[in-house]
């Protein structure tokens, strides 16, 4: 899974034998000059001028009919390597911006839309929106050597400034660095910006235009690391441009890192994480390439930025060696069964019979510290309205976005439709196609735990169970209007298979290769938002599932946000867990050794404030009465769901009163009779797996939806 026409390659000499000896060809032209013995010993070159496809690379004994072959596959630079076949339409970024046309394909909707700026100097040249990449340079001056300057270009004290590499300051003017390895270098500083995948991507080192850089020989500045941040929140976005948020870390460049950022990994612009786990491995291996071989890559980024780091980690091991999550949630998919549930919960409290339902009823319900916790979900639910244009994000053309009834084959612009390569489409009652999705609510007792607690009355939770309903594959709810409800109101019954992709892709989180990364989450309590402090225990409850225990997963808990303070001692503690398995040679496997070479410092910890200062960070006990982090729940838990909240689609058992599920609670015969026509196929059976909950399994989506197993890598044979 090679892309972009070039490759690093090692050949294995056999000992003895010089590295002189040995010719190479690609597709039999010869290539031996771009491979030599280096200054680590092995024998490596940089095979450029692959073709897409399959590819011959011969290494052979001058003289002799000995060596081996191995097969490269290359894939073009735009992409789909095992993501699936990219959605249309999509508006490239430009030089400039411009008013483009947007046609919807195989229709004859189209509308104007306005490109966003690329920060190239270039149009893209081709359909997949790629450019020529654009390098820009900055250099700390002397001045500000030792001083409290950040290494970014903004805020209040930045270090670094812009510079023309054709007038490069001179050394005196510019500050010495000294990197993590105590090698020291001048100040400078390299940012390029790129395209891949049809996205774009950022990535800053350390680099002295007035030297040599090679991967077999990185300049010093580089400690051989990789820092990449991740973005957050989410939507259905239809546009190519520059990576969002700052790819200036200042705790990541101190130490001499590269760091890294990509549109496609930030949750805004892409809420499919098979993409971008397509698109870190793309970009990696241009960095390799390019810049040299990684020693580890850590990442971190916050809400939507976690579901980036814990998705990718779970669809190819490997890719990402330490996580680093803030405001936490396990993925993106399994997030919106709480989203949606929050959604009906809120409609339903709007009608008559719900109104009357107290607030702290309400919250015993949600599972939530308050009721208006749930009512921070509305806006995110909108994100999942295909009929929104602003969703595809501002400035798409509305005239060509679906409407069921006017455009039924307009653009989609939920989030969820961005993950049809990989899930596939249904054809709706109405007859109008839509992503396959998983989301159903059967059998589900909501308000269960409530009732038993004595939170709610029986009567209460007949009326919850009549009046909660459900949503359509186009966010419309089946109680139709509050003020004159659908009683009941129908609930979703999906497909059984709709929800395997899922599963098997990694979309949702498997907590065996999670296993694989040590996991710091920065799990603030914050406030009535839709960071639920639930979700932290949540990953912890799927570890346990798969592996008997979550030794790899340490919570830094704090009031509100993770200040300055704390997210230094996570990047540091991190930086020493992952040097600590880097220098662990045993045989051992990933998972020993994560938690083997586990800091003992790194254990979980909580804080009162957000941890601005150094002061601040005082241990008040994770779980303690004072920590302000608590393990409440969601709306599908209270009605009896398990804590890791991964199943879509729960198996059901007959609706029985004398169940332990009543504990003793009494029902009218009249009250019976309105339950058992709300659970006419039965109640949910928690005991048991959800329906079509399956294992992951690495699987490529090139060839369409649903997917095949990728097959072995690749391995040199003998001649």
């Amino acid at each position: 899974m090679i892309s972009d026409g070039d490759a690093l390659v090692e050949v294995v000499v056999p000992e003895g034998m010089a590295a002189t000896e040995v010719s190479i060809d690609l597709n039999g032209t010869e290539v031996t000059a771009s491979f030599a013995k280096r200054a680590n010993g092995r024998v490596l070159g940089v095979v450029s001028g692959l073709r897409d496809g399959e590819n011959l690379l011969t290494a052979q004994v001058k003289g002799k009919n000995t060596g081996a072959r191995l097969k490269i596959t290359n894939f073009a630079r735009g992409g789909n390597i095992f993501a699936g076949i990219p959605i249309q339409p999509w508006v490239c970024a430009t030089r400039t911006v411009t008013t483009v046309l947007v046609s919807q394909p195989g229709t004859n909707l189209s509308g104007t839309a306005t490109t966003r700026a690329n920060g190239l100097d270039s149009d893209p040249v081709d359909a997949d929106c790629n450019a020529p990449t654009k390098f820009t340079y900055y250099y700390q001056p002397k001045a500000k050597q030792g001083t409290a300057c950040t290494f970014t270009i903004s805020g209040a004290n930045p270090c670094l400034q812009a510079y023309d590499p054709v007038a490069r300051p001179a050394d005196a003017d510019i500050a010495d660095f000294t990197n993590d390895r105590a090698d020291t270098v001048k100040a400078l500083l390299r940012v390029e910006l790129g395209t891949m995948g049809r996205g774009m991507y950022q990535i800053a080192a350390w680099f002295d235009p007035a030297k040599p850089w090679t991967p077999f020989e990185p300049q010093k500045g580089w400690n051989g690391k990789v820092q990449w941040k991740m973005g957050p929140a989410a939507s259905g976005n239809r546009f190519q441009q520059q990576p969002g948020g700052s790819i200036f870390d200042d705790n990541a460049l101190r130490a001499g890192f590269i760091t890294v950022n990509s549109q496609l990994t930030n949750n805004l612009d892409n809420n499919n994480q098979v993409l971008a786990t397509e698109n870190i491995m793309m970009v990696k291996e241009h960095l390799i390439d390019t810049y040299g071989e990684v020693r580890y890559t850590m990442s971190d980024g916050g809400s939507g930025g976690s579901m980036m780091q814990t998705v990718p980690a779970s669809v190819m091991p490997g890719l990402l060696d330490g996580l680093q999550t803030g405001m936490s949630f396990p993925d993106a998919v399994t997030t919106w069964i709480e989203a949606r549930d929050c959604g009906m919960l809120n409609n339903f409290y709007a009608t008559a019979a719900g109104s009357g339902i107290s607030e702290s009823a309400r919250a015993a319900i949600n599972g939530h510290p308050t009721a208006a916790h749930c009512g921070t979900w509305a806006g995110l639910n909108n994100a999942g309205d295909p009929t929104r244009a602003g969703s595809c994000l501002p400035g798409f053309p509305a005239d060509i976005v679906y409407d069921a009834n006017l455009r039924p084959t307009g653009v989609r612009c939920s989030m969820h439709d961005l993950l049809t390569p990989i899930i596939g489409t249904i054809t709706d009652t109405d007859r109008n196609i839509k992503p396959n999705l998983p989301y159903d609510n059967a059998g589900i007792q909501y308000g269960l735990k409530a009732l038993k607690a004595g939170a709610i009355t029986p009567e209460e939770f007949i009326a919850l169970n009549e009046g909660v309903g459900s949503y359509n594959f186009d966010m419309a709810w089946s109680g139709g209007n509050p003020a004159a409800p659908t009683i009941p109101a129908p609930r979703a019954r999906v497909s059984p298979t709709s929800m395997v992709t899922f599963y098997k892709s990694g979309l949702v989180s498997y907590g065996r290769n999670l296993a694989k990364v040590p996991i710091i989450d920065l799990r603030p309590a914050r406030g009535a938002d839709i960071h639920m402090q639930w979700r932290s225990y949540s990953q912890r409850a799927r570890l346990d599932a798969a592996n008997g225990g979550h030794a790899n997963h340490v919570m830094f808990a704090s009031q509100t946000n993770s200040g300055t303070a704390l997210l230094r001692k996570s990047f540091q503690t991190m930086d020493r867990w992952l040097t600590a398995i880097e220098n662990d040679k045993s045989a051992d496997s990933r998972e020993t050794k994560v938690i083997r070479n586990k800091p003992a410092d790194a254990v979980d910890f909580c804080i009162t404030t957000d941890g601005v200062t150094d002061a601040d960070l005082v241990d008040v006990g994770f779980g303690s009465a004072t920590c302000p982090v608590k393990p409440f729940e969601s709306p599908r838990i209270v009605s009896g769901g398990p804590l890791s909240e991964d199943i879509f689609k729960c198996q059901l058992k007959p609706l029985d009163f004398a169940s332990p599920d009543y504990a003793g609670i009494a029902f009218t015969a009249g009250q019976q009779a309105r339950l058992r026509t709300v659970f006419t196929d039965g109640v949910c059976d928690w005991s048991k797996p959800g329906v079509g909950q399956t294992a992951w399994s690495p699987t490529t989506f090139r060839a369409g939806p649903g997917g095949q197993e990728i097959p072995a890598a690749p391995v040199s044979v003998r001649f």
